[in-house]
């Protein structure tokens, strides 16, 4: 196994304990892991884990001449810095809340409409 190898499956590991630690996501692998995180993780830093562990696969493999080491440092970046950020024990906004958020939002939409309507004169 080469040292990239070794590296790939260090940060991947890495990022596997952060998941267990910071947002209490258990797995066996990152993978397993990741998709067990679901809306924990936004959308970008989902998305880069999800590269770091099909990284972490192909280096399993030894199939490191499909992997560019400059992204991967980057999506490892992306993930460190978004699970850092996440307080243990308190992994997003729960789901009472969002859905409050999700509600409210909708209704200001509504009623922002009809008023842009009915100053037009359409209503």
């Amino acid at each position: 196994m080469s040292a990239s190898a070794i590296i790939i499956l260090q940060k991947a590991n890495r990022l596997a304990e952060l998941l267990e630690e910071r947002a209490g996501v258990k797995g066996a692998t990152l993978e397993a892991r990741l998709g067990r995180a679901g809306r924990i993780l936004m959308g970008e830093a989902r998305a880069a884990g999800w590269r770091i562990a099909v990284a972490e696969r192909k280096a399993r493999a030894g199939e490191l001449l499909d992997v560019d080491p400059q992204r991967f440092d980057e999506d490892y970046r992306v993930c460190l810095r978004h699970l850092q950020a996440v307080e243990p024990g308190h992994p997003g906004l729960p789901p009472i809340r969002g859905a409050l958020q999700s509600g409210v939002t909708a209704v200001l939409s509504v009623v922002i409409l009809y008023l842009g309507l009915a100053f037009a004169g359409l209503i």
